[in-house]
C-alpha cells in the first residue's frame, strides 16, 4: 500500500489499484507565501482522490472536489479573505508489466472548469503523466513522475489565458521500519500562472502503514526562489483508506 498511493508527494504512483479495491486519498495543507510582512495563507480540504482498480493493472479516478481558502495579508490594507472550490474531474492509470526492479505508469487526467471563478482554470485541464520506479533494494527506490498539461486561468482583470505546464519531480523513499517510510522529493512546475515563470521546490514527509488497508502520512514543503514575495512553504497531513 506504501507503494501505491499516490500522496503525499507531488509526482504519482507507478502502480494502478488492484481489481476490485477501491483507495480513497484524503489530506489538508495549509500553505505561507510571501514575507512575514507582505503574503498569504492558503488552506486546502480534502484533497479529495479516489482511485478504483476496475482490471489487472488499471484503475479509474476521480479528482475532488477540494475547497481552498486564503487570506491575505500585509501592514497596510485590511485582511482579505476568499474561499472557493478548485476544478474537479475524473482520469486513468494503466501500469505496464512490471520486471524484477522497473515499474512504469500511464495516467491521463481530465477536468472541466467546475470550480469557483477565481479558482477555476476557465477551461478544461488535460494532464498526460509519466511515472517510473525503480527498487535500490527491497526497502530502498527512486521514481519520478513527469507532468504535461494544457491549462488556463484569469488574470486580477478578468482575462482569460490557456497556457501549457511541465512538472517534473523526482522522489527518493526508504523503510526503516516494515511499516514506516520516509521520503524527499524536488519538484519544477514550468508556470504557475499564465504571465508567470517557474517554481522549484523540495518537499520531505513520513508516511505510517497502520495495518494493512490505513495509512497515515505528514509532509513539509519549501519553495527555492530568491524573491521572499514570491517563496513559500507548506505543512500537511492525509491518510490513504484502502477497501478490498
Amino acid at each position: 500500500m506504501l507503494s501505491t498511493a499516490n500522496r503525499p508527494t507531488i509526482g504519482y504512483s507507478a502502480c494502478a489499484v488492484a481489481p476490485r479495491t477501491a483507495v480513497f486519498e484524503l489530506g489538508y495543507q495549509n500553505q505561507t507565501t510571501g514575507s512575514p510582512q507582505t503574503g498569504s495563507v492558503t488552506s486546502q480540504v480534502p484533497q479529495a482522490f479516489t482511485r478504483i482498480g476496475v482490471a489487472p493493472r488499471f484503475e479509474v479516478d476521480v479528482i475532488g472536489p477540494n475547497y481552498v481558502a486564503t487570506r491575505a495579508y500585509d501592514a497596510v490594507t485590511p485582511i482579505a479573505r476568499t474561499a472557493g472550490v478548485t476544478d474537479s474531474g475524473v482520469g486513468a492509470k494503466y501500469e505496464l508489466a512490471a520486471s524484477k526492479r522497473w515499474i512504469v505508469g500511464i495516467d491521463g487526467l481530465y477536468t472541466p472548469p467546475t470550480g469557483s471563478t477565481f479558482l477555476t482554470a476557465g477551461n478544461a485541464t488535460i494532464t498526460g503523466n509519466l511515472d517510473v520506479a525503480y527498487a535500490l533494494s527491497e526497502a530502498t527506490g527512486l521514481g519520478t513522475t513527469i507532468a504535461v498539461a494544457s491549462t488556463g486561468g484569469f488574470a486580477p482583470d478578468g482575462t482569460h489565458a490557456r497556457y501549457g505546464v511541465t512538472t517534473p519531480s523526482f522522489v527518493a523513499t526508504t523503510r526503516p521500519a516494515p511499516n514506516t517510510q520516509l521520503y524527499a522529493e524536488y519538484v519544477y512546475v514550468s508556470k504557475i500562472a499564465a504571465v508567470e515563470g517557474g517554481r522549484a521546490f523540495a518537499d520531505a514527509g513520513v508516511q505510517q502503514l497502520l495495518g494493512t488497508n490505513f495509512e497515515l502520512d505528514v509532509e513539509y514543503g519549501h519553495s527555492f526562489i530568491a524573491s521572499p514575495a514570491l517563496g513559500f512553504q507548506y505543512v500537511g497531513a492525509g491518510l490513504v483508506l484502502q477497501i478490498p
